[in-house]
Parts: C-alpha cells; structure tokens; sequence
C-alpha cells in the first residue's frame, strides 16, 4: 500500500509542478517575444534616422558602413534597405553578410512601422522618413534561437528542479498519509484475517493520541460481542447437540440395558445385510429368548426380573466380539448381529459361549436361581440373502429350539434345523 500510496502522490506533485513549469516557460517566452519585438521597434526606429540622409541620396556606401555598425548587435540576422520606390538597396544577412541588386526581391513601402512573428525569427518593418516625407523603409530581422534556448534552459532546469521537490514532496506526503491511514489499514488487516480464519478473537491494534483511533477501539468492542455472541452460540449448540444424542440415545436404546431398542436394530440389520451382499461376506443374526421368564417375575416381581434382565444383557455383551451388536427387542428376547465371521461354525461356536453365559448360576435375594435361553441362527447369505427372510428364518429356528428341547441353540439348515443342546 506505501508504494501505492507514493506512486499517486508523486504523480501528482510532479503532474503540478510540470504544468506549473511549462506554463512558467511559455510565460517566459511571451515576455521574452514581447520585449524582443519592443526592443526591435526601438532599434529600428533608431536605424531609420540614421540612414535617412543617406537612402534620399542613394549612397549605398554610407549605407553599408552604417549597417555594418549596426550588425554587431545581438541577434540580428538580416537587415533590408529599400529606396522610395519600394526597390532594394542593400541587404545583409549573418551568412552571406551584403546583397545588393536584382538578387533581392521588391517590396512595398509602408506608412507606419510593422512587426511580423515566425517560427524562427521576428521581423520590423519601418518607414524612413526624411523631412517629413517617406524615402524609403528599413526590415530587420532578428533570429528566435535566443529566446528558444532560454525557455528550453527554464523548462529543462524547471523538470530538473520539479522532479526533485516531488520526489522530496512525495515522499513527505507519503510518510504522512501513512500515519494518518495506520489505524485504518490495520483495521483492514484484522477484518480481513478474520474473515478469512473466522477468528473473532482478534483484535486490532490501538493507535493511542491518534485521531482515527476510535474507530480501532468500536471495532476491538464489535468483536469483543461477537466473540461473546459466537460463545453463546457454540455453547448452545454444543447443548443442543447432546440434547439430541441423548434423545437419539433414548430414542434407539432400551431404558433398562441401554442396549439397542427393536427400532435401531431394524436399522443395524438392514446396514449389516446390505454390507454382506455388497462385500460378498459372512454375517449371522441370533435371537435369544430367556426360557420360562414369567414365572420369575410371578415369583420375585418386576424388579427382579428387570434386574435379570440386566444382568444377563451385561453378560451377552462380554461374550460378543467388538464388531458384534446386541439388541433387545422383546421383553425378555434379545437379538445379537454378526457382521463378518468366518463361517457358520464360528457362530454355532459363539451361541455355545452365549447359552453358557445364560447358563451360569444366579443369586437373587439370597436364592440361587437357574435360568436359562435358547439361541435361534441363521446366515446371510447362506440362509437368506433378504432382510425379511432371514428374520423369518431366524425366528423359525429360535421357534425350534424353544420347541425341540429349552435351553438350546439351533441354527438355520434349510428344512432341517441344526440342533444343539446345552449340557
């Protein structure tokens, strides 16, 4: 931005005080024109009495040696001597000096003195009077390179002398602009970075003294509510988002085992299902019913059974595997995924270790109690390829196993159901 800033300034400086040169200059030159035409007036006035005598006799003689005298003045480059029939006389130049005869052209005589500008010299034309009466007239002619010099040298030293005052100025202005500008371009910059970061604890910097400096201060105190605001907001949202897990939570898990609800496993299976058809993979899916649950809840009352429950989910869930989900979906029947085993031996091998672990011995109020589940499986997708199949398949075998003999664990075999027991 500095640069910026003094590029414009010196273009500017140095823009006025060329067009104040140049116009300097071309003042000069009209003065200098101005006084070169009023000096040739005089000098040709002067010239014409001096040789008044001699062009009413026609003595070209004295009219050489008078011009000759008259030629070391400065400037001049012609004079022109005419008779009083407007015939030339005698000429001279810088280069050739004299002339005279036919080699000059006529001219017409005039009756008051005249001036005549060009692009390189300045001519006078005056009457010669003798006695009153017109002899003749004299043109000189003065060459401009003088006064074009002149204005060069002013518009050379003016450029000279201008480039330096703008580079001087410029710089002056630049360094000046910039303190002036300094809260403003670091409120710049921190509006920007944050934009960019979405930072809003950022704050600019404090220009103490200076006169913008309020404007640094409103936007530190702009920032600093955003920044609250932006907390809030984050911490509301942070609360809000736990609210909905929690409710996600309640709303997919049982209240009781904290295992997922009949609804969430819908969900599960249809990813686990959908998983084994795309990735060409085993999984199996298990029911487990708790056998003769009732009767403990008629003998020790809901309580207890809830505390059965419990127990027996908390023990379910230290047999499966990491990769396994274990859901309740009924009061007392549980439903366990297996995503990815191996073959259907590794799941009639897991359901053993799970009707074990139903198995074990329980005391509940000082009374050792026995209960026992029975385990219906089925494969996706040896025994099913379809979600509703293989629950319907997977249910035909826990309905075998409850019916055969309790406390097993059957698994799927298209008509023939494997059965197993548990000792």
């Amino acid at each position: 931005m500095a640069k910026k800033i003094w590029q414009e300034n010196f273009a500017s400086v140095a823009l006025a005080l060329f067009s104040s040169v140049l116009l300097l200059a071309l003042f000069s030159m009209y003065l200098g024109q101005k006084n070169l035409r009023q000096e040739n007036l005089y000098r040709a006035e002067a010239l014409a009495s001096h040789l008044a005598a001699s062009l009413n006799n026609n003595d070209s003689q004295a009219l050489e040696a008078i011009i000759l005298k008259e030629s070391s003045s400065p400037g001049l480059s012609s004079i022109s001597v005419y008779d009083k029939n407007a015939r030339p006389l005698v000429a001279w130049n810088a280069l050739s000096q004299f002339e005279t005869g036919n080699a000059l052209p006529e001219s017409e005589l005039i009756a008051h003195t005249q001036s005549k500008l060009q692009i390189t010299q300045l001519s006078v034309s005056t009457p010669v009077l003798y006695q009153a009466e017109i002899v003749g007239k004299i043109q000189i002619s003065t060459s401009l390179r003088s006064l074009y010099l002149q204005t060069l040298l002013i518009l050379l030293s003016g450029l000279l002398a201008g480039t330096t005052i703008s580079l001087a100025c410029s710089r002056h202005l630049t360094l000046v602009q910039l303190y002036r500008l300094a809260p403003l371009a670091d409120l710049a910059e921190t509006s920007h970075q944050v934009a960019t970061l979405n930072d809003y604890s950022l704050r600019t910097t404090q220009h103490d003294g200076h006169e913008l400096n309020h404007l640094n201060q409103h936007f530190n105190q702009i920032m600093e509510g955003i920044q609250h605001w932006e907390s809030d907001r984050q911490s509301e949202q942070r609360e809000r988002q736990e609210a909905e897990r929690r409710l996600d939570i309640l709303s997919n898990h049982d209240g009781l085992t904290k295992l997922p609800n009949r609804k969430y496993f819908h969900h599960l299976l249809t990813q686990c299902v959908a998983d084994a058809r795309e990735n060409g993979e085993l999984a199996a899916l298990m029911f487990i019913d708790l056998d003769n649950f009732k009767s403990f809840n008629e003998q020790f009352g809901y309580d207890a059974g809830d505390l059965i429950l419990a127990t027996i989910a908390n023990r379910l869930s230290g047999v499966l595997r990491n990769t396994d989900t274990l859901c309740r979906v009924d009061g007392d029947e549980f439903a366990a995924i297996l995503p990815q085993i191996e073959s259907k031996e590794m799941a009639l091998a897991l359901a053993e270790r799970l009707s074990y672990a139903i198995n074990r011995p329980m005391t509940l109020r000082g009374k050792r109690i026995a209960v026992s589940g029975s385990i219906g499986i089925a494969c996706c997708p040896l025994d099913a390829s379809e979600q509703r199949v293989l629950l319907r398949n997977t249910d035909l075998a826990l309905k075998q196993a409850k019916a055969v003999l309790k406390h097993k664990y059957v698994c799927y075999s298209g008509h023939t159901p494997v059965l197993t027991s548990v000792a």
